[in-house]
């Protein structure tokens, strides 16, 4: 079986950022600036390695999850295909993979050997299982909607057919839907807290604030393995996880960019680089004064993207009026420079075409981290200055992932993944009717049969034209999602800690780091 070709998220961010000169160096050290650490010999073999989050996993449970949970589903669970920090794809749980049917079907060739953390056997009745599992309720529904069939071919290998050609499905089958659990767990409750998959760790404590894993022995691949497990504790926001790495408490931890500074002083190794994410605004298109087009472009219009990018990231927070930054195969060229897109003037003219000549008062939710917050207080003042008077409520990181979730909110400030499993199910989630983050109902005119364009085949080069024309035209109509910077990943580690990637995608990968005490 012939494993079709895809080209990697990776190689084709990397190939634009070199073109947009801004390099892809690997140093390491207080001033790294590439995005891997270098590996170190004389590591110890059963450290546990202490990493810092903003948060508890929302469920373990893959269709319960939330989009910030992938760094907690990556320790323990494995998809089909495998997808590495650096975007590149790769054999997973299956070790070859075939379109065919003119992209209507995927044949997979599973690996032999792999045990659960509960001692079942990994097969393809197991794949079967997770994936049907998957289309009757849940996050992962939308993910898996064009998915018509699976059959069981052999024990080791499990054929899909899509309704489509579905082309992209290799990229979504290495997120979360390609997700495999034991059998068993689906039906059982507690999986939300007892996960059990076949990835290098399992769970071993759950409490408030704290979650542990071991690692898993009997993993398929247990000498890629050189911790003895990870210890994720919650620290209320960015300052405070920055201090627990300074003071020791922790060994690693995702930073700011305008903590560079400030790690690299206190002799931390940083780790950075572009990924899929960006701060934006998500708007509920159904609340109050959002549902006129006009009134959420005129917040477009707004926003001085590049004055907030130099004084609240230190300019590493790439201004962007649409959801993936430079270089990334569906980025918008001409889109790329956001100064046509800060008129004060224009977002005005807009507002008194839409009967709010004097402004109104709108909410905008928040979560619990600093950042956050500090960005709501920039764009309250710059909304304010076309009159939109926005007022702030701060919510807990559990209550911003409900809120986000059943559409109980007006407006939030979040950071929004695009890329993750793939960026057309960002369109289908976010700008299309029925998605998962549309609780207003938006519909871009147009938008299915763009997407359906843009799903057939696996070749990006084939798919980024429709993508493109999405991103356009959806910025015309009022968008639903108002951009603000891409996120420049950045990451802060005590010295001995080594071999850390960046997720480009958010896909992590804790087991090859390497930790001398």
């Amino acid at each position: 079986m012939k494993r079709t070709s895809v080209k990697s998220a990776s190689v084709i961010l990397a190939v634009g950022l070199v073109l947009a000169g801004c390099g892809s160096g690997t140093e390491t050290g207080p001033s790294a600036g590439g995005g891997t650490q270098g590996n170190a010999g004389g590591y110890d073999r059963e450290a546990v390695l202490r990493w810092a989050v903003p948060g508890m996993p929302t469920s373990f449970d893959p269709r319960k999850s939330a989009p910030l949970d992938p760094v907690f589903l990556d320790v323990v669970y494995e998809s089909l295909i495998n997808r590495t920090p650096a975007g590149d794809i790769k054999p997973g749980l299956a070790t070859e993979w075939q379109l065919g049917d003119e992209n209507k079907t995927i044949t997979f060739k599973l690996r032999q050997g792999v045990k659960f953390h509960n001692g079942e056997e990994f097969n393809a009745e197991a794949v079967k299982a997770s994936l049907e599992a998957y289309q009757k309720e849940g996050a992962l529904v939308g993910s898996l909607s064009g998915l018509d069939k699976v059959e069981v071919l052999a024990p080791d290998q499990v054929k899909l057919t899509f309704k489509e050609p579905s082309g992209y499905m290799i990229n979504v089958l290495a997120g979360e839907p390609g997700i495999v659990v034991a059998p068993s767990a689906l039906s059982d409750p507690e999986l939300t807290g007892k996960p059990v998959g076949t990835g290098p760790f399992q769970l071993d404590t759950l409490s408030e604030g704290k979650v542990s894993f071991k690692r898993f022995d009997g993993y398929w691949d247990a000498q890629r393995t050189t911790i003895g497990g990870i210890e994720m504790a919650v620290y209320s926001d960015e300052a405070t996880r920055l201090r627990a790495v300074k003071s020791g408490q922790a060994d690693g931890t995702s930073i700011t960019p305008s903590q560079i500074k400030e790690s690299e002083a206190s002799g931390l190794t940083v780790i950075k680089g572009a990924n899929t994410t960006f701060n934006g605004i998500l708007i509920n298109t159904s609340a109050d004064k959002l549902t006129d087009p006009k009134v959420r472009e005129a917040m477009l219009y707004a926003i001085d993207r590049e004055s907030i990018s130099k004084n609240l990231y230190a300019s590493t927070c790439t201004p962007t009026v649409q959801p993936l930054q430079q270089g990334f195969w569906a980025n918008v060229p001409e889109l790329n420079d956001v100064k046509p897109y800060f008129d004060i003037a224009k977002a005005k003219q807009l507002l008194a075409e839409a009967g709010y000549p004097n402004g109104f008062e709108m909410q905008l939710e928040v979560g619990p981290n600093t950042s956050y917050q500090t960005l709501a207080q920039a764009l309250q003042a710059q909304l304010q200055q076309v009159g939109i008077k926005v007022s702030i409520k701060v919510l807990e990181f559990q209550q911003m992932v409900n809120a986000r979730r059943t559409g109980k909110f007006t407006a939030t400030v979040s950071l929004l993944q695009a890329g993750r499993p793939d960026p057309s199910q960002f369109v289908a989630d976010f700008y299309l009717k029925g998605g998962l983050y549309n609780p207003g109902g938006f519909d871009l005119a147009g938008g299915a049969e763009l997407l359906a364009q843009a799903r057939e085949s696996d070749d990006v080069t084939q798919r980024a034209a429709p993508m493109q024309e999405i991103f356009k035209k959806v910025l015309e109509v009022g968008p639903p999602v108002v951009p603000v910077c891409g996120i420049t990943y950045v990451a802060a580690f005590r010295k001995g800690v080594t071999g850390m990637e960046v997720p480009v995608t958010g896909d992590y990968d804790f087991a090859p780091l390497k930790i001398v005490s």
